[in-house]
Parts: C-alpha cells; sequence; structure tokens
C-alpha cells in the first residue's frame, strides 16, 4: 500500500492537471485515497479565483485601449 504524504506542490499539480481536464483516473483516485477533499476544493478555488480576476484584468486593459 502506498502511504504516500500528499503535499501542497502535489494538490496544486493535481488541481490544475484536473481543471485542464488531463488528470488520470488512476490520479484522481490516488490523490483520494488518503486524504480529505477540502485541501482541494480550497486550492482549486483560489485558482479558479486568480483566474477570474486576471481575465477581468485582461478585459479591462484591452477594452481601455
Amino acid at each position: 500500500m502506498d502511504e504516500r504524504k500528499v503535499t501542497v506542490w502535489g494538490i496544486i499539480k493535481s488541481v490544475l492537471a484536473a481543471l485542464f481536464g488531463v488528470q488520470s483516473q488512476q490520479q484522481h483516485q490516488q490523490d483520494f485515497k488518503h486524504s480529505s477533499p477540502w485541501p482541494f476544493i480550497i486550492i482549486g478555488g483560489i485558482i479558479i479565483g486568480v483566474l477570474v480576476i486576471t481575465l477581468i484584468a485582461i478585459a479591462q486593459q484591452a477594452t481601455a485601449i
């Protein structure tokens, strides 16, 4: 049995892979096998928030020109 500790960097990589749709089913199952889904949800929310803020800033810059 693989008793790996899930690191913050590992969570970020998993969230980004899932966001872009390239995460394997095996990796998905491994992520949630030994840990709670809450760190993934929180980091996913932060990443989505940063993405939305970035897109809003880009749109405002584009319309200001």
